[in-house]
């Protein structure tokens, strides 16, 4: 049996960030959720500020979009933020072939499969970042470890992530039929990417 079907990014709440401009400056992580007929691909840009991380920018292709399109995007892309540390792909059925095919256009691009355990680590160091309070003493406030602007589609998307545990203690993922996690999975490839530690994070389970 497994139990209840929980969110797992809810009761959180986002801090409104400032609009994309004047932000070029500083240390950028990217995550790309790849995807055509049924899924959206998604470009997330994060950037490393002196006391957390911020989403800066998000990009949402339409269905059907080429990959080659994405990957010609995400050359420009880098090429203007200028700072990029890593890209981090998820490959989960697009196979190694398209990521190795970036890598000679872009050589910061890592390709992820997003198997039980990789999605347990990323969705794990996102919902930490997120969970985190942190008082920053320049801005004389208390924020999260990742701060995201009031974006209704990523919020909605965020809020409809769902969890079930296994009686083995795996945690599978899901969300609503009919929704997408597209934008979810890209901020959480951004914000693994900037992580300096390797070890896993684990998600906090509440027994019900």
């Amino acid at each position: 049996m497994w139990q209840r079907l929980s969110h797992l990014f809810s009761g959180l709440r986002f801090r409104i960030s400032s609009a994309l401009q004047d932000q070029l400056r500083g240390q950028f992580f990217l995550g790309v959720d790849l995807g055509k007929k049924q899924d959206y691909s998604v470009v997330a840009v994060v950037r490393r500020d002196p006391c957390s991380l911020r989403l800066v920018f998000m990009k949402q292709f339409p269905l059907g979009t080429e990959y080659a399109s994405v990957i010609g995007y995400l050359k420009i892309l880098c090429a203007r933020l200028r700072h990029v540390h890593a890209v981090l792909v998820d490959q989960t059925g697009v196979g190694e072939s398209v990521v190795e095919e970036a890598k000679k256009e872009n050589p910061l691009i890592q390709g992820i499969m997003l198997t039980i355990n990789a999605k347990m680590d990323l969705f794990g160091y996102l919902l930490m970042l997120m969970q985190q309070k942190i008082q920053c003493a320049p801005c004389a406030t208390e924020h999260p470890g990742i701060q995201i602007p009031y974006d209704d589609e990523l919020i909605a998307e965020l809020h409809n992530i769902r969890y079930e545990l296994t009686k083995s203690g795996q945690i599978l993922f899901s969300h609503l039929a009919g929704t997408h996690d597209d934008r979810v999975i890209a901020l959480a490839l951004a914000a693994y990417a900037s992580r300096e530690a390797t070890s896993p994070v684990l998600i906090p389970i509440r027994k019900r």
